[in-house]
């Protein structure tokens, strides 16, 4: 085996590593320090403490409650959108005429940009003639329903979510699903399974790395749920709509209270570090060898 030297090492690896200390470590480092200091970005910080931290950590402030509501959508949205993706993905792959299409059809509100997708569900769910639910329901002689209220934007964030999303998971599904051997369904088969069977202990025990997988970008999406509120908002949420990432900005760009946002913005990579870290350990098992 061959070593190379410690020159020629650095050689190689210097150059990433002092892009990512310039970027990356440096930019984290002076954030953690600002979080501890009182600064509106034109004044000189004043050193705090942990004041900002104990503000935070109130369970009657907002930043509570928009922590809940990152809560609320990781799990609702984050539910459904597994599990419509797996039975469409489970559907697919059963040789389901003109499926790649279907691929396309499901995939393509992944691509779309979140800003034309927040128009087009601002029009959708209008209290406006131009709202195509609240129209349905005038027709059908009932009240319209204001969907777009900040009392109701999490609830209605949900089908848009949704909608954004399934196919992104369902094309990770399709592809953990033609990975598995046709051989076990056949046994499976032979012993007398049915469809419904197969997929509860064929199908489902192997795709659980690709389940975690999931889970772990609908946590890290749903806690750094930012662009749809602030569009859908008109970039005003209230504490019935606020994000972790919406009060932060709010905090840090409207309110000019940085060492405040920064304190957020910290504790908000510890979530996520925390999360991805614990769920990573959670599915950490012998894989199922087949």
């Amino acid at each position: 085996m061959i070593r190379l030297p410690i020159r020629m090492i650095l050689l190689f690896v210097g150059p990433a590593l002092l892009v990512f200390g310039l970027l990356y470590l440096l930019p984290a480092l002076v954030a953690f320090a600002l979080s501890l200091a009182k600064f509106d970005g034109i004044s000189p910080p004043i050193w705090v403490g942990l004041d900002n931290y104990r503000e935070l950590f109130n369970l009657q402030g907002i930043f509570f409650q928009s922590l809940l509501h990152n809560l609320f959508l990781i799990f609702v949205p984050g539910i459904l959108m597994l599990v419509i993706a797996l039975l469409f993905a489970y559907w697919i792959d059963q040789g389901l005429k003109g499926a790649s299409w279907y691929r396309i059809f499901f995939f393509f509100p992944n691509i779309m940009p979140t800003a034309a997708t927040s128009i087009l569900w601002l029009l959708i769910f209008s209290v406006t003639d131009m709202g195509l639910v609240n129209s349905a329901l005038r027709f059908l002689g009932l009240e319209p329903i204001p969907f777009w209220e900040s009392s109701n934007v999490l609830w209605t964030l949900v089908p848009v979510m949704v909608w954004s999303g399934v196919g992104f998971f369902m094309i990770l599904f399709l592809a953990a699903m033609s990975s598995i051997p046709d051989t076990l369904y056949e046994a499976a088969r032979i012993d007398g399974a049915g469809l419904w069977p197969q997929f509860i202990h064929v199908t489902l025990p192997l795709l659980r790395d690709t389940i975690a997988t999931c889970w772990i970008f609908i946590i890290i999406g749903g806690l750094k749920a930012f662009d749809l509120v602030w569009i859908v908002e008109k970039e005003l949420p209230t504490s019935d709509s606020h994000t972790m990432a919406t009060l932060m900005y709010s905090e840090a760009f409207r309110q000019f209270r940085i060492g405040y946002g920064t304190a957020m913005a910290v504790i908000l990579f510890i979530i996520i570090l925390g999360i991805t870290l614990l769920s990573m350990r959670i599915y950490r098992k012998e894989r199922l060898e087949y």
